[in-house]
């Protein structure tokens, strides 16, 4: 009989199995977990928290924030208060991997605040709540309903909702009281069956940020994420023929200087946001799977990068009218017209057109090194003619075209050279002649 209590030890809770309805990406959020555990030893989740597992962590008390305001980073993230959580429901339940219903995973390779990462309030698939109680099937919330990047059910392709049909609340993001798929306010079940709306498409930003969630499993213990995206990075870099991030930000029109710091070891680097690598994988269209776990398989397509940030200008009007200027600055100037002029020109800030028109303020830096590339190989002719000519005017006149000689007599042009060039361009002429 010792025997089986060997083989079968006790835990401290019930050995509660996560749900999961497959796809890879539907598996239980451990803010869901929490709350069906609670509920399977027959206590509130705010009860749960505030008697044993606060107390248990040497924790204070639960306020209403955690399940309002920073639920879904406490329990879903995978910043230290959500490890402590995870950590311990592990050890408490003897259920493993339990820190795979959160991005604790992805820790090493994302932001360490978590910037971005979940929506504001709790977002759900009324559908899916419906089909899970008419089957009679467990209710539960999948981590990806959490995540902002996502804003479609993938299994429904509805979108979210975020308000109760009834009595029309924002929902806790951690149920404080009552279970999962009912409004705390006023009861009411959160499901709904299908309204005859058409479809939706997931993007394909939302359709990488599936990929990357299902694939948790890949991530063992000190897998450096980090190491594997710059690696990633590089062979993009590698197969574009870039030679550096900062064209790389260019080619792409992204944010300044982003790309480069997560390349950096140094005191400036960071680890991006979920949602702006998911970014960077769409503008070179190559799966984040595959930019961390699968190299071999890389085969990037430069596009413009869709930043989160640029979004259309209130007044629509004044939006068109400056793209078109714009549009008619760079098509049709033919001499040097910067950025800074654009801008002062069509009365709108440098910024502004860098962060709406990136395309086009790209265009216009491009053009604008081509015209000064042109400028100085004119200027550059010209400050030759001018020696050979004097070099054998003098040869005409039987004098040697001294360095001196030839100096004195462009006295006036001197000021047209720069630093050393008349000495350089002198040298290859007499070397000519």
């Amino acid at each position: 009989m010792m025997g089986v209590f060997e083989q079968f030890p006790r835990t401290a809770l019930y050995k509660l199995k996560p749900e999961d309805s497959g796809n890879g990406f539907m598996f239980e959020s451990a803010g869901s977990y929490l709350v069906r555990l609670a509920y399977a030893h027959r206590k509130a989740p705010h009860h749960f928290l505030r008697h044993f597992l606060n107390p248990a962590l040497g924790q204070g008390a639960v306020s209403n924030d955690l399940f309002l305001n920073y639920g879904f980073s406490a329990m879903n993230g995978y910043r230290p208060k959500a490890e402590m959580y995870l950590n311990a429901l592990e050890v408490f339940t003897g259920q493993k991997g339990v820190g795979l219903l959160s991005m604790l995973p992805w820790k090493s390779l994302l932001d360490s605040m978590g910037k971005g990462l979940f929506h504001p309030s709790k977002k759900w698939c009324p559908e899916c709540f419906q089909e899970w109680r008419t089957n009679k099937e467990v209710l539960y919330e999948p981590l990806i309903w959490s995540l902002k990047s996502l804003t479609i059910c993938p299994v429904h392709q509805c979108l979210y909702a975020g308000n109760c049909f009834e009595c029309g609340a924002k929902q806790y993001m951690v149920q404080r009281v009552l279970p999962i798929g009912f409004c705390p306010e006023c009861g009411s079940f959160l499901g709904s069956e299908a309204k005859g709306m058409g479809k939706k498409v997931l993007s394909k930003k939302e359709q990488y940020l599936l990929d990357l969630v299902a694939s948790r499993h890949r991530v063992t213990e000190n897998m450096q994420l980090l190491q594997l995206l710059r690696g990633g990075i590089k062979i993009v870099m590698a197969k574009l023929s870039v030679t550096s991030t900062k064209k790389l930000e260019q080619l792409l029109c992204f944010s300044q200087a982003t790309i480069s710091q997560w390349l950096s070891d140094g005191s400036r680097g960071t680890r991006p946001t979920l949602s702006t690598l998911l970014n960077f994988c769409v503008a070179v269209e190559v799966s984040p799977v595959v930019l961390l776990f699968q190299h071999d398989r890389i085969d990037p397509v430069a596009k413009v990068a869709e930043l989160d940030g640029r979004k259309s200008y209130d007044n629509a009007d004044k939006y068109d009218w400056v793209k078109q200027q714009l549009t008619n600055i760079v098509d049709g100037h033919s001499r040097v017209f910067s950025v800074k002029q654009a801008a002062d020109q069509l009365k709108v800030g440098v910024n502004y057109l860098r962060y709406h028109f990136p395309e086009l303020t790209y265009r216009l830096v491009e053009k604008n090194n081509v015209l000064r590339d042109e400028k100085r190989e004119r200027r550059n002719r010209r400050n030759v003619l001018l020696v050979e000519t004097v070099c054998q005017d003098l040869l005409g006149a039987g004098v040697f075209p001294s360095h001196n000689y030839v100096r004195k007599a462009l006295k006036h042009e001197l000021k047209n050279y720069g630093f050393g060039e008349f000495t350089r361009i002198w040298r290859e002429v007499t070397e000519r002649l």
